[in-house]
């Protein structure tokens, strides 16, 4: 449990549910929080608003926005505040693709969620240590999210981000109809054969025995710092908790027993079977140097491949976040 003592508001204008709402949020913000309201976009502003609010000594910040909203403020927020003076995060879901506030949403949102935040009431926590994504190379700046993959995942999510999907799938359908768009392309031969053939993948996981390694083509790549998916889906090994770093998952290109595969990964089941299958790889990890000639997607923010480049996946400071 935790009492906060002076709140802010960050307010995406252009996120999905925010759009619909039009200024209402932001009004009803103003008139509660004042100058510690913010209207703000994914831009070169951010951070700076965000400095400001650590000179006035905020120690909660809500979010309102989707994932992508989430992701750039978490990465602002802790270039911002010591690692040790974080502020406790509110996140109020108002994306096209809302998983993190799945997970750890604050569990109210507009004038609802305001009224609660400035109440100077006590509110449960939950922590959660989202995923810092580098470049060694320092070719781009370092970003935080918590949920993401590359090889098939990223070519779903191509798919998803078109305009027809983005204009009528509402919230976390739209990571849905990714998933979903993966598997319809197994039905067709010729679209068969180029998804299940994957990308070329090499990655090198820090386990407690030693390094992991994995060299080949990959059909599908996940990672999550999140301990709750949309629709009870779980395609990772572990228990729903961060305890030894984040989950991924690397399935392998031609995967052998997919069909039954897919049905246990997609219930949160791992059977003995499928853990001794070579072709599925499934464990957590705080620390993972990737190279691959795919694209990389973090919190729905899409990464081109860069020639020769590699990635670090690792975890990246503590949060905590508001539950209403």
């Amino acid at each position: 449990m935790t009492k906060i003592a002076q709140p802010a508001f960050l307010h995406n204008p252009n996120s999905r549910r925010n759009q619909q709402d039009g200024d209402k949020s932001l009004a009803f913000a103003r008139e509660k929080l004042g100058e510690f309201c913010i209207s703000s976009q994914h831009d070169a502003h951010l951070r700076g608003h965000i400095a400001s609010l650590a000179e006035r000594n905020v120690d909660a910040i809500a979010i309102n926005g989707g994932d992508g909203t989430v992701s750039a403020c978490l990465t602002a927020i802790a270039s911002v505040y010591p690692e040790d003076k974080l502020p406790a995060i509110a996140v109020l879901p108002s994306g096209n693709t809302n998983l993190i506030a799945g997970d750890v949403g604050f569990g109210l949102r507009g004038a609802a969620a305001i009224e609660r935040l400035v109440g100077g009431k006590v509110f449960r926590i939950s922590e959660r240590s989202p995923i810092r994504l580098s470049w060694p190379e320092g070719t781009r700046p370092s970003i935080l999210g918590m949920f993401g993959g590359c090889t098939g995942y990223a070519r779903a999510v191509h798919i998803a981000h078109s305009p027809t999907v983005l204009r009528f799938a509402p919230h976390d359908l739209a990571v849905i109809i990714t998933v979903a768009t993966s598997l319809l392309s197994l039905i067709f031969p010729r679209s068969r054969h180029s998804w299940l053939r994957g990308n070329r993948l090499h990655w090198q996981a820090l386990q407690k025995e030693g390094m992991l390694v994995r060299d080949g083509q990959s059909f599908f790549f996940l990672v999550t710092a999140l301990e709750k998916l949309s629709r009870g889906i779980w395609p990772f090994w572990d228990e729903k908790n961060n305890q030894d770093g984040f989950h991924f998952i690397d399935v392998n290109a031609f995967p052998s027993r997919f069909p039954a595969a897919l049905g246990n990964l997609l219930r949160g089941r791992a059977p003995q079977w499928l853990r001794q299958n070579s072709d599925y790889v499934s464990s957590q990890t705080e620390r993972m140097r990737l190279a691959t000639d795919s694209d990389f997607v973090l919190d729905g923010e899409v990464f081109p491949a860069l020639p020769e480049a590699t990635m670090i996946l690792e975890r990246g400071p503590v949060f905590r976040f508001l539950h209403a």
